[in-house]
């Protein structure tokens, strides 16, 4: 079972020690991907791109593609800054259950709703304020599927 308040206490915790490390970075986005806490900044989304358009110089080119990096957490420079355990009140059986699901039950299962609720909880604690954010900022869940 999810304990949601155990959770954000933790995740809290992780970004504001993370937000100390990194002052001089404008955050755009934080995700929840799987049990990881992700974020990625303007700065670094702008190295990770000028470095795929400088290796693959034919393929990252179109504004589709760039926002497909922008926004996959797998190409943020800080994807798993933290993660979320069962000691700090992750379900990771519940977790494992949703991954098996298909696309229509992952949307309503205890993982999506109690990361949901986890996400709700962190911006009701203005629990970002510890980092420098564009106007733009969204903080979300992102769905894991091969």
């Amino acid at each position: 079972m999810f304990d949601i308040n155990k959770l954000a206490d933790y995740a809290q915790i992780e970004i504001e020690k993370f937000a100390v490390l990194h002052q001089e970075e404008n955050f755009y986005a934080f995700s929840i991907d799987e049990s990881l806490l992700c974020l990625n900044s303007e700065e670094k989304f702008k190295e990770i791109l000028q470095s795929y358009q400088q290796n693959y110089p034919n393929r990252y080119n179109s504004a589709e593609i760039i926002e497909s990096v922008r926004n996959n957490t797998g190409d943020w420079k800080y994807q798993g800054f933290a993660e979320l355990t069962d000691e700090n009140g992750f379900d990771s059986d519940a977790y494992a259950k949703h991954y098996d699901m298909d696309e229509d039950e992952q949307e309503t299962s205890k993982y999506a709703l109690a990361m949901n609720e986890l996400i709700r909880v962190l911006l009701e604690r203005r629990a970002f304020d510890s980092l420098m954010k564009t106007d733009n900022f969204v903080a979300n869940r992102v769905e894991h599927n091969y």
